[in-house]
């Protein structure tokens, strides 16, 4: 069985067609929405780690691990540019096995991860409305979670533009809030390095896992990559373009905020908004209150844009059950796809509070992940030099190992650390893909997912 990007297959017969929805800026306003949509949320990063930990750790996490996702996606997004992404990739390198590995953890991970942005939406809207009845604040939640079904129901085109609408709500008021706060910044705001009352290792180890957090899905909009216009360019200018809005949109407001509110103890959940009210009165404090609510909306719209996706792609390969590759005729979208996702996040929507501990037992998803991806990107270089490569990580064997290094190194030395109190749940987490890859093959009466490691792009059997 054969497929192009452009036109799925399944079970011998053409499906509805994906249709080609993001260029530049919208791919690169959808990369910002997906992974970051501001600076909320690191309220807790800065409170439960310390001002210095979280400022240190969102510049490591960058150059150790976000920037090393975004070079590895744009050099196999150009060589590769199927709708799928990373575990098309690990397909190639190392079979199908560990294709669906990296694509059911990644799936179940984003169910998780995805349903933080409803609870977060609704305890920012408690600047305005505090206090809520418990099953007021959980409606809220759920028609959140219907809206944007609704929307991406419409496909990707729609969802582009909107992506690049909240990119810009989002951003504006914090170029404000910084270019306000900036004349009372000094180093002194970063101290203590590390949170009262935690050990050097407990701050710091929290502080990575929430700025791994920040910039651990910047590979993940290669799964639309059959989506994109012209993919083996448009990836590399997009990245241009999102990366710098996203570093700076979360350093800048830490490191002034920690200027202007240096009791870091008492930063709540929806610190920022107050934050913005010190310093540029109540329309300021508003807008920014109104940019929470707008980034958790633009998050979980973004997370539906891409994870959907994945079940959609193993489902046209008889690898997942096929409702799952219903595509919409008029829009394109994974319509099943969407609605399933949707009963799942109104189930969390409706019973969760932390998203702490979610983000913890992530990692240890991104812990699986992340292996492959790495040693799939080494193994592809190897085995397959003939690949097109448009873009390629320079530096040869050394530049592409040093890319790697600082991932491995976070996957296996930091997550154990910062996440240690998770790390049962975690391996469960990740023993679910085998299992549920052996439930699979029983229940669709497939054969071995025969995948092989180092076939061609778009080659299925």
């Amino acid at each position: 069985m054969s497929e192009s990007p452009g036109r799925p297959v399944l079970n011998g017969r053409a499906a509805a067609p994906l249709r080609k929805g993001l260029g530049v800026l919208t791919l690169a306003g959808t990369i910002f929405i997906f992974v970051s949509s501001g600076p909320f949320g690191l309220e807790a990063m800065v409170r439960d780690g310390g001002p210095g930990a979280a400022a240190l750790m969102l510049v490591v996490t960058l150059l150790f691990w976000g920037l090393s996702h975004a070079l590895v996606a744009t050099e196999l997004s150009s060589a590769v540019p199927e709708e799928g992404g990373f575990f098309r990739w690990v397909e190639m390198a190392f079979g199908g096995f560990w294709g669906f590995q990296a694509a059911f953890w990644y799936w179940i991970k984003m169910l998780a991860d995805t349903s933080i942005y409803p609870i977060l939406f609704s305890q920012y809207l408690q600047y305005w409305w505090p206090g809520p009845p418990w099953w007021e604040e959980r409606l809220v939640r759920v028609a959140l979670v219907w809206l944007f079904v609704g929307i991406n129901l419409r496909g990707l085109k729609t969802g582009g533009r909107l992506a690049v609408g909240f990119t810009l709500f989002i951003l504006a008021p914090f170029v404000i809030f910084v270019l306000l706060g900036a004349p009372r910044f000094t180093l002194h705001a970063l101290t203590p390095l590390v949170a009262a009352g935690k050990g050097t290792i407990e701050g710091l180890g929290l502080a990575l896992i929430l700025g791994m957090w920040c910039y651990n899905t910047l590979d993940s909009l290669s799964i639309v990559a059959g989506e994109v216009e012209d993919p083996t360019r448009t990836y590399g200018r997009a990245y241009l373009m999102a990366i710098p809005c996203l570093f700076l949109g979360y350093l800048l407001p830490v490191v002034v905020g920690s200027a202007v509110d240096p009791i870091y103890a008492s930063w709540e959940d929806h610190h920022f908004s107050t934050l913005g009210f010190r310093l540029g009165g109540e329309w300021l404090g508003t807008w920014i209150a109104l940019g929470a609510l707008v980034s958790n909306m633009s998050l979980f719209h973004g997370a539906l844009m891409v994870n959907t996706r994945v079940p959609m792609v193993l489902a046209m390969e008889g690898r997942f059950p096929g409702a799952f590759a219903a595509i919409g005729r008029r829009y394109g979208a994974p319509w099943i796809s969407l609605l399933f996702d949707g009963a799942v996040y109104t189930t969390i929507a409706l019973v969760a509070d932390r998203f702490l501990d979610i983000v913890v037992w992530n990692q240890w998803l991104n812990l699986g992940i992340y292996t492959l991806l790495y040693l799939a990107f080494l193994r592809l270089r190897k085995t397959r030099p003939d690949l097109p490569r448009r873009f390629k990580v320079p530096g040869g064997w050394p530049g592409a190992v040093a890319i790697c290094t600082g991932p491995f190194l976070i996957c296996w030395l930091g997550v154990p650390i910062g996440g240690r109190g998770m790390v049962w749940p975690g391996l469960l987490g990740l023993a679910c893909g085998p299992l549920a890859y052996l439930a699979l093959r029983v229940l669709l009466r497939r054969g071995p997912m025969a995948v092989t490691p180092g076939s061609d792009p778009g080659t299925r059997p």
